[in-house]
């Protein structure tokens, strides 16, 4: 599952959880999750996951080195 998804999955269901406890607690607005995200983004970063922007972009710069590499060897 990509970085995205994932971080996405997470926050929708802290946020659910947030509506549920609402009434009982003085729990902040979906704004707070936003500061949470770079945390999280942290840990699922750690953990092997990769956002899909910096899969593309790396998968780009491989693709024009395997180019580059293929026009060294045929000449």
């Amino acid at each position: 599952m990509k970085e995205d998804r994932v971080l996405d999955a997470i926050i929708s269901i802290v946020g659910k959880e947030f509506k549920n406890i609402e009434s009982k607690l003085a729990v902040p607005e979906i704004d707070a999750l936003e500061k949470l995200k770079p945390g999280i983004e942290k840990v699922l970063s750690s953990a092997g996951f990769v956002s899909e922007s910096k899969y593309n972009s790396l998968k780009s710069r491989a693709d024009k080195l395997e180019e580059r590499l293929n026009k060294l060897e045929e000449g």
